[in-house]
């Protein structure tokens, strides 16, 4: 069963920088350690260890993230080296550069965008893969591929 494209709406493509419940880690910012929250959140700067957001996380064209990452929406428009696990859906733009595993129900790779990893659609509910799992995770729903251009 193939599933026709969906355009990225304008919603994931901009950033919800205006909104009173959006964070900012700003381009001059770099963390590292251990960040988690219930609000949606922007990356423009730096961020380095693990990362867990409820809702939506935007990694912006500037952002650097070397991290393990759970959400439940993804937009990646920067640089992400870590595994990732969302609940709905992530979003690698034309100016993203990703590398490590994906885990999430429904994965977009825009054309340009660059992603080296496996990912694995086949999740009822997104679960981290334990570490200790054969490669590529559980059978079944596993591409393994890469894209760089």
């Amino acid at each position: 069963m193939t599933t026709p494209f969906t355009p990225l709406s304008s919603e994931m493509r901009r950033s919800p920088m205006a909104d009173e419940s959006t964070g900012v880690i700003g381009r001059g910012i770099s963390i590292r350690g251990n960040l988690s929250g219930a609000e949606d959140l922007v990356i423009e700067g730096k961020l380095e260890g693990r990362i867990s957001i409820e809702n939506h996380l935007t990694i912006e064209k500037n952002g650097v993230v070397q991290a393990e990452i759970e959400a439940e929406r993804l937009t990646i428009k920067g640089t992400v080296s870590g595994n990732i696990v969302v609940g709905d859906r992530v979003a690698v733009l034309a100016t993203a550069r990703v590398t490590g595993d994906i885990r999430a129900p429904r994965v977009m790779i825009e054309d340009g965008g660059s992603f080296k990893g496996h990912i694995d659609m086949d999740v009822s509910a997104a679960t981290p893969v334990p570490r200790d799992a054969p490669e590529g995770g559980q059978p079944g729903g596993v591409i393994h591929g890469q894209s760089d251009e």
